[in-house]
């Protein structure tokens, strides 16, 4: 609690003690792990970069999604489908790599995590592929509310 600094005692006030975790010891929090390359991308929820990355994304979606919706049978649309392409995946995938982190056990969260990074590249490719051969994100999605044309009125 005192330490000896030319021969006085000094007391240690918060500001001059270093807790554990900070010089460098394991804990199990998250703050404290450097995940890098593929593993970064496998842990998508370990660290401040993705937690930060995840909250971009929302705030990403709120914007886009009303602008997907207002501008959707014009050409201004294009590059919000593209983005709505990029940002839903990587949205997603860390979201479930929440999931996976709070219940999934131990020993089955790698191949947890494989699973989740697969299905966020397919949903990746088949997003893009919607919005370079088809009508795009925002036209395929209001499809699913309109009523399909009756034959009578083509006759």
């Amino acid at each position: 609690m005192f330490a000896r600094i030319s021969s006085t005692a000094v007391r240690r006030t918060a500001a001059t003690q270093t807790r554990g975790f900070r010089k460098g010891n394991p804990t199990k929090f998250t703050e404290n792990k450097a995940d890098t390359g593929f593993n970064a991308v496998l842990n998508a929820d370990n660290s401040k970069h993705t937690s930060k990355v995840m909250h971009y994304t929302s705030y990403g979606l709120l914007a886009l999604v009303p602008a997907a919706v207002v501008l959707s049978p014009s050409a201004l649309n294009v590059p919000v489908d593209y983005l709505l392409a990029v940002l839903v995946p990587v949205h997603s995938h860390i979201g479930i790599n929440n999931v996976v982190s709070d219940y999934v056990p131990k020993n089955f969260q790698t191949l947890a995590r494989a699973g989740v990074l697969g299905a966020s590249i397919v949903t990746f490719l088949g997003l893009v592929t919607l919005n370079v051969t088809g009508a795009g994100v925002t036209e395929t999605v209001k499809s699913l509310w309109r009523e399909p044309p009756s034959k009578e009125a083509s006759h």
